[in-house]
């Protein structure tokens, strides 16, 4: 690797540094509830502090100055697999999200959050420094369901992507705590269509961080 091109890479893992140490921030402000709320109390509740948060964290976003490639030379390549831009801050959004619970839900423990850090996220933030232009659309589902999600930048991308995420993980804790055949019905179905029209959500933004990282 010539200097060049090891200086960027080092910017980019400082750069990615910073884009979680915003993040946690985010989460800082929301205050994920270490107890179970009904997915009627905790849908618009979240989704709608998402919102009010977001023009400011897209600001914040942009403020750690990005290093720039020249999307005039980025193609996509054969042999990426997994580890494009997409499917790597899909990745790192979901270790934000367990790492800031382990240091501050139910039974903090933070030494187990910083080997978290240590070892998985920096792990794939030095693989998104390396990341070359892939393809997220093998992570599409086939489906007849529309998403009306939409992103215009890399770092609202990434927002996206990182609160579609959040509300997700949230949804989901019931399945890990709870016994969901003791739900009643109408709660049941709605938890299997918020499932579903998540991860058609998630898996837009996925595509959106790919799109307008390499512009």
């Amino acid at each position: 690797m010539d200097e060049q091109n090891w200086q960027i890479k080092q910017q980019l893992v400082s750069y990615f540094q910073g884009l979680t140490s915003e993040s946690y921030k985010l989460l800082d402000i929301l205050k994920l509830s270490s107890d179970i709320l009904p997915l009627e109390t905790l849908l618009p509740d979240l989704s709608n502090k998402l919102a009010r948060l977001k023009a400011s964290m897209i600001e914040n976003y942009k403020n750690l100055n990005r290093p720039q490639y020249n999307g005039s030379q980025a193609q996509t390549e054969l042999g990426v697999g997994m580890n494009s831009i997409g499917m790597l801050s899909d990745r790192l959004s979901t270790l934000i999200i367990k790492e800031w619970c382990l240091r501050n839900k139910n039974n903090p423990n933070p030494e187990k959050a910083n080997d978290l850090y240590q070892t998985h996220t920096m792990d794939i933030i030095h693989a998104l420094a390396n990341a070359k232009p892939g393809s997220s659309s093998m992570n599409t589902k086939i489906t007849h369901h529309q998403s009306d999600v939409t992103a215009h930048s890399w770092e609202e991308a990434f927002y996206g992507l990182l609160s579609t995420n959040i509300v997700n993980w949230e949804s989901q804790e019931i399945l890990y705590i709870k016994d969901i055949t003791t739900l009643p019905c109408e709660e049941l179905r709605s938890y299997i269509a918020w499932f579903s029209s998540g991860n058609i959500q998630r898996n837009e933004y996925i595509q959106y961080c790919e799109k307008f990282y390499w512009r």
